[in-house]
């Protein structure tokens, strides 16, 4: 009876709380879906992102350069999660100091997703959620240069998720419309998706391959012990990111 609690844990935890670990926010590696954490889950965490994960534009100063984010999410009720990150940038430390170059600079947003629809196992409908990433910004009129402007990751979603149980394997399908403000990241714009698996042997590990309107990454999500969850994935096959979080519910 014990072993069998355990796995049921084990199954719940992933079924409900693997995240988009680059915002803190529940998705894939780049790209969003309609999951969503349990009500009352926090996040906080950093993540390393490769130059080819990176917006094109905004990040390069001397060459187009790696960077990391830090982040903190919670999900107040099921069917909303919020979520703040900055993400470092190079630049100098400011007039009195031009010459001294490093991350000295970051870009910082707030994310939103909210859920009407949340699906049930073993009926026909999927969960569907609508949601953005640095909606807003009030410092930017004015500048004609896309480069220098906020919003850098700005976009808004809609996202569909449908999970099939095979016994105690779980695979998930995921499809989403995407629209990016920033023309530098038209290539993430349409229609992007994905597929999860977590296996019946190991419930908290979790495959994807996803499609990200550009390229096409594989990753893996894996929650050690009981708070402690890892991402790692490789953009186009090859260039790595990954990161790490602390969780755990405040309910």
């Amino acid at each position: 009876m014990r072993k069998l609690c355990l796995i049921f844990c084990f199954i719940h935890l992933s079924v409900c709380a693997f995240s988009q670990q680059y915002t803190g926010m529940s998705g894939l590696i780049h790209v969003p879906s309609a999951e969503m954490d349990e009500a009352g889950d926090f996040r906080i965490g950093t993540h390393y992102l490769n130059k080819h994960f990176l917006p094109d534009e905004a990040f390069d100063y001397e060459g187009k350069y790696h960077s990391w984010d830090f982040y903190a999410s919670i999900t107040p009720f099921s069917w909303i999660e919020i979520g703040y990150t900055f993400t470092l940038r190079k630049g100098n430390r400011g007039d009195w100091a031009p010459d001294d170059i490093g991350y000295h600079r970051k870009d910082q947003y707030f994310s939103l997703k909210l859920r009407p629809l949340k699906e049930k196992k073993g009926k026909w409908w999927p969960s569907i959620a609508i949601g953005t990433n640095d909606p807003y910004t009030g410092g930017d009129k004015g500048q004609k240069q896309e480069k220098n402007r906020n919003q850098i990751f700005g976009n808004y979603y809609v996202a569909m998720t449908k999970h099939i149980w095979f016994g105690q394997h779980v695979f998930g399908a995921h499809l989403a419309y995407r629209r990016y403000r920033r023309s530098y990241n038209d290539k993430w714009n349409g229609i992007v998706g994905g597929i999860t698996y977590q296996p019946g042997f190991a419930p908290n590990l979790r495959g994807i391959v996803e499609y990200t309107g550009d390229d096409i990454n594989i990753g893996a999500d894996c929650l050690l012990w009981k708070h402690l969850r890892m991402q790692v994935s490789l953009q186009r096959g090859k260039y790595f990111t990954g990161g790490i979080c602390y969780q755990a519910n405040l309910f």
